[in-house]
């Protein structure tokens, strides 16, 4: 046999001596991969997993929340994570959030008596009344600004405050205008607005022609984009015009509800226009 023919047996020889090494490390360790998989399985049934996840470091507030929840005797694993994080990008939830697990199953208001309908009302989608029932595949208080700002305007132009966020969730679900994982369509408003007896308008984006309608007291429905009110999408309510700028009744936001909007600032963000009147 010639030296070159040597090396190469040598060669396939020593891989062939690697694999079998391998192999039979891993039989040595692929017992423990096992019982550490079955162990993990059983700990995540256990409390000691609540306690541990607990114990998992939260961005922002979750100190406070946690707090609240051992005080309350909850734990963190209570909560669903979207909740979490809705919290931590708006502390004005702070209650909506923390009280979620022991209010939860609690009916939603049938009705506003005593509500202030001589402006146009600002609701919010997480007011613990209706926030907490399921809307589109979701928490209403993540994915219900289209019922609710429809809620505030019908609520505004016919003065009957049965006509609640939750009432109106079921109208947009009964009706298809509810879409799964996404929220409402905007048929919500163009369409579902004409079957509740109002006069629905498309408009264009321009100033003056918001800044008319809202002189008259017509609320304006807009659908915002990425921006001062949204990362995906969103429904705002546009309800006044003063000193040139406009006031927005915000679902989700009161901080955004209390400033007056400079039409240049919102102008990029707004994706659609619908006015309001009664027949």
């Amino acid at each position: 046999m010639r030296r070159t023919d040597r090396r190469r047996e040598t060669a396939v020889v020593s891989r062939h001596r690697r694999r079998r090494g391998r192999t039979r490390r891993f039989g040595r360790i692929a017992p423990v991969i096992l019982i550490f998989v079955l162990a993990a399985a059983v700990l995540s049934r256990t409390s000691l997993f609540s306690e541990l996840k607990d114990a998992l470091p939260i961005s922002g507030s979750s100190a406070k929340l946690r707090q609240y929840a051992r005080e309350h005797g909850l734990s963190v694993s209570d909560y669903p994570e979207k909740l979490i994080e809705l919290y931590q990008r708006n502390p004005e939830t702070e209650q909506f959030v923390f009280e979620y697990p022991l209010v939860k199953d609690n009916p939603p208001a049938d009705d506003l008596s005593g509500l202030d309908t001589s402006s146009v009302p600002l609701l919010m989608q997480w007011d613990q009344r209706w926030g907490y029932g399921q809307y589109a595949g979701n928490i209403f208080g993540l994915s219900g600004c289209g019922p609710t700002c429809l809620s505030m305007v019908a609520i505004y132009l016919t003065g009957d405050t049965s006509m609640t966020p939750a009432w109106m969730g079921e109208f947009a679900s009964e009706h298809g205008y509810a879409v799964e994982g996404s929220g409402s369509a905007w048929a919500l408003f163009s369409e579902g607005g004409k079957e509740l007896g109002f006069d629905v308008t498309e408009i264009p984006l321009d100033e003056e022609r918001i800044a008319a309608n809202l002189e008259v007291n017509n609320p304006i429905v807009a659908v915002m984009g990425p921006g001062d009110f949204t990362t995906t999408g969103h429904f705002i309510v546009l309800t006044g015009y003063e000193n040139g700028k406009i006031r927005v009744n915000d679902p989700n936001n009161r901080g955004n509800s209390e400033k007056l909007w400079e039409f240049d600032r919102i102008q990029s963000q707004i994706r659609d226009l619908w006015v309001f009147r009664n027949l």
